[in-house]
């Protein structure tokens, strides 16, 4: 077999990550793997540097036909014998890619290539015409949650339902991962609860709200009204990343302008990311937005941490409420600043909780198990 994955973002990010340890895991597996990507020189580099072939192309779109005719030469220089079981698979990881690999086989005339895509967002379906012949060459079309399949499917669009799947991303995780001595570092008593948050900054992630939930805990008619909550312990919420310079200074403004400066550590972006997480004692994600399957709730879980997140997205598919984490409604800062106080005030909580989200991370979230699925999408 013979996998090309297709990137075409202009920089490194989570995809790109996630293309890097599948192909990674595929070659392992004995796989001869390539990448078409954008000429960028950080992405190019990464990607090479592992010893895969990598080739870059414009990847324009859906009219970028010229790339099309570049990887269509690419694929017809394999040697392939037409006698043997051999497979090429484009692995596309959007629609626009989606659109190039199909039209490269077409000009390939290569019988064994087959067009996969996974997709990764959570978006209705399109159903215009160019759409509907896109969906007709497709042979697979993977969704990273039944939410982002569902969110597809509601605009009813014509393509075959025995292409579809659902293959929940995952994480690769270190055999073993050294917490990083964050109470060090930041100056935290070592009797502190910390809550941590990484990921962008970007006001999709729900950080304002997180900031009014954080301000909600230290106001004791809160707490008086919340009766499942004494006095808190000692807490401090950690935020690991980055974003604009201008939504990083608008938050450090809410912080001082609430009187929480000194509950709120921004610590920049930082990798790898794993050693943090292992270091806090319980995670957060406050998206307002539907995202498919948001990794980081599952890099807390691995680490036996619980989470709490909101209930809106593809996380609902794997954080069960009061088994391995809370969920909340996004944008309700009472209802984060209730469930953050609760892991706050409950060590047994924490432990019961957290011990549970990592078994379930072992048992069926773990990186073995989504490769497991994914072999299957080729369909070889």
């Amino acid at each position: 077999m013979k996998i090309f994955h297709i990137v075409s973002n202009k920089e490194w990010g989570g995809g790109e990550q996630y293309v890097y340890d599948l192909s990674q895991r595929q070659r392992a597996d004995g796989i001869d793997v390539g990448i078409f990507c954008k000429p960028v020189e950080a992405i190019v580099q990464k990607y090479a540097e592992t010893g895969m072939d990598v080739l870059p192309l414009a990847l324009g779109g859906a009219l970028d036909l010229k790339s099309a005719w570049q990887m269509a030469r690419v694929i017809k220089n394999l040697r392939i014998r037409e006698s043997e079981d051999q497979s090429v698979i484009l692995h596309a990881h959007n629609f626009k890619d989606a659109f190039t690999a199909c039209y490269a086989r077409s000009l390939a005339g290569r019988k064994q290539v087959r067009v996969v895509m996974c997709r990764h967002l959570t978006r209705k379906g399109k159903n215009s015409w160019l759409y509907r012949w896109l969906y007709r060459h497709l042979d697979r079309l993977i969704f990273d949650s039944e939410l982002s399949k569902s969110e597809f499917l509601s605009t009813h669009p014509a393509i075959d339902a025995s292409k579809l799947g659902v293959v929940h991303t995952s994480i690769v995780v270190p055999k073993e991962v050294t917490p990083v001595d964050i109470r060090t570092r930041f100056g935290i008593p070592s009797d502190c609860v910390i809550g941590m948050y990484h990921g962008r900054l970007d006001p999709e992630k729900g950080l304002d709200t997180l900031l009014d939930a954080v301000a909600l805990l230290q106001d004791p008619s809160f707490l008086k009204d919340t009766s499942h909550l004494s006095p808190l312990a000692s807490h401090l919420l950690i935020l690991v990343g980055r974003g604009s310079d201008e939504y990083t200074a608008h938050l450090k403004q809410v912080a001082a302008d609430k009187g929480i400066s000194d509950k709120v550590v921004f610590a920049g972006f930082v990798h790898p990311v794993l050693p943090y997480v292992a270091a806090a004692d319980f995670g957060i994600l406050a998206s307002t937005v539907q995202e498919g399957c948001p990794l980081s709730p599952q890099e807390y879980m691995s680490q036996g941490h619980p989470v709490v997140v909101t209930n809106n997205g593809g996380q609902r598919e794997y954080v069960i409420q009061e088994q391995n984490g809370l969920l909340v409604p996004p944008g309700d800062a009472q209802a984060l600043a209730g469930a953050m106080g609760r892991l706050i005030d409950d060590a047994t909580l924490r432990q019961r909780l957290g011990q549970q989200a990592k078994a379930d991370f072992d048992d069926h979230l773990d990186y073995a198990h989504y490769y497991a699925q994914i072999k299957t999408v080729y369909g070889v």
